[in-house]
């Protein structure tokens, strides 16, 4: 932040009430880096209609890491529009900021748990994707899965798709609406 003699922050009802005195250059170019910091999140939190989303910006609100082509997969499953800008490294979706967080969120901590018994990643993100989107706990899911052939056991004990994992859930999705 260039040198400024006094930042005022205020919460109102409306929003930040942000005060800056100091040199004019000085205060212009504060202006300018608030806007460009505060640019991603008033983007994410539109009301309505379609949303940039940064992925850096949903890392940074799990405090963690997530498998990005997983939460678009769940997402699109979910029947909302979503599609990654690799320039940008944005997520463009009418899926508000709080659904994919929470969503980010669940495939983060279920992925990790789904490392305990799968043996590759595809497996991971089958899994963690199918429990979202059903709502079942990974115990069922692996065992719905088994019983209609999409899982088997290694030499390991781990658990190993036997088709692509997208592929996999759809046929899941249907089988499970039965």
């Amino acid at each position: 932040m260039p040198p400024v003699s006094y930042v005022s922050l205020n919460l109102m009802d409306k929003g930040l009430l942000i005060e800056v005195y100091g040199y004019e250059t000085d205060v212009k170019e504060t202006w300018f880096l608030i806007k460009r910091l505060l640019a991603p999140l008033k983007e994410a939190s539109k009301k309505s209609g379609l949303r940039r989303i940064s992925v850096d910006l949903i890392s940074k609100s799990i405090h963690g890491t997530f498998p990005l082509r997983a939460l678009i997969e769940v997402l699109r499953r979910m029947n909302y529009l979503v599609e990654y800008s690799v320039e940008e490294n944005t997520i463009v979706t009418n899926a508000s900021f709080e659904v994919v967080v929470s969503i980010a969120s669940r495939i983060a901590s279920l992925n990790s748990e789904a490392s305990k018994v799968a043996s590759n990643t595809s497996t991971r993100y089958y899994l963690a994707a199918a429990s979202i989107i059903t709502g079942l706990s990974m115990d069922k899911v692996i065992e719905v899965s088994l019983t209609i052939g999409f899982l088997t056991q290694d030499q390991s004990g781990k658990y190993v798709l036997t088709r692509d994992w997208r592929t996999a859930l759809d046929l899941f999705l249907k089988a499970v609406k039965k």
